[in-house]
């Protein structure tokens, strides 16, 4: 499984990374929590009980499901925000590639929605 990220979201990453210095950090150590998503045959019970667990909460929301792959938004853990401060990611998993495209980084605070342009740009 590859990580890619998209010219925007390295924009966005260095704008956070302005208010909040551990932001590279938290978005690395979220990839190995990803892996188990995508890397797997469709007969694995383990992997889709992790995927239903994933999806439950209030941590990832799928939004945009196609047959080639699908968009996701998450909830990321970012080490120095502050109570009321929540930051989202949303990347796109492309299926066919075995490819994790990041395409948006952004502070719930400043921006209440992610990007739907943008997810269309990069969802096969």
């Amino acid at each position: 499984m590859n990580f890619d990220e998209t010219p925007e979201f390295k924009k966005d990453v260095k704008r956070l990374k302005k208010r909040w210095r551990s932001i590279p950090d938290d978005i690395e150590a979220v990839k190995p929590y990803l892996l188990p998503l995508y890397e797997y045959r469709a007969d694995d019970v383990e992997v889709s009980i992790y995927r239903e667990g994933f999806f439950r909460g209030k941590r990832a929301t799928i939004l945009k499901n196609t047959p080639a792959g699908e968009a996701i938004k998450m909830r990321l853990d970012v080490a120095d925000l502050g109570r009321n401060d929540t930051v989202r990611i949303v990347f796109v998993a492309i299926k066919t590639e075995s490819t994790i495209q990041f395409i948006e980084l952004y502070a719930k605070n400043d921006k209440n929605r992610e990007d739907t342009a943008r997810i269309r740009k990069y969802l096969p």
